[in-house]
């Protein structure tokens, strides 16, 4: 726990984030205003210490009860995903075994799920981006 407060801090004092808002143990986000939002996107980071990125992926899927991702994901495996009633479209593209970019599009927006493996566990950022 110590660990995981310690890499994010050090993560969010790279980004030079003035005021961080805590989700869970596992995700922030920093304050952001609404310019900012359709700026930049809605952005949350989640730091899974000691977790790989298939483990983090899984862990984050079901701690935040995400209806348009798949359960789990293999590395290596591109796929696309459509769920046409509701207008959504999931694309998972691996650029590396370390690093998973998925998009999902919405009618709304599209969200970006990137997640980054290094040698102290799994970064991952999520930026929302409304219409």
């Amino acid at each position: 726990m110590i660990a995981t407060l310690l890499y994010s801090s050090a993560l969010l004092a790279e980004n030079k984030m003035d005021k961080v808002i805590v989700h869970d143990k596992y995700c922030s986000s920093p304050e952001q205003t609404m310019d900012e939002v359709y700026e930049y996107g809605a952005i949350t980071d989640c730091i899974y210490t000691g977790l790989s990125i298939t483990e983090a992926y899984e862990k984050y899927v079901i701690e935040h009860d995400e209806a348009y991702l798949e359960k789990a994901v293999n590395v290596n495996n591109n796929i696309q995903k459509e769920y046409t009633e509701e207008s959504v479209t999931v694309d998972y593209k691996w650029e590396n075994p370390k690093k998973l970019m998925i998009e999902q599009q919405f009618a709304g927006g599209f969200t970006e799920i990137m997640l980054e493996e290094d040698q102290k566990g799994t970064k991952i950022t999520i930026t929302g981006h409304p219409d």
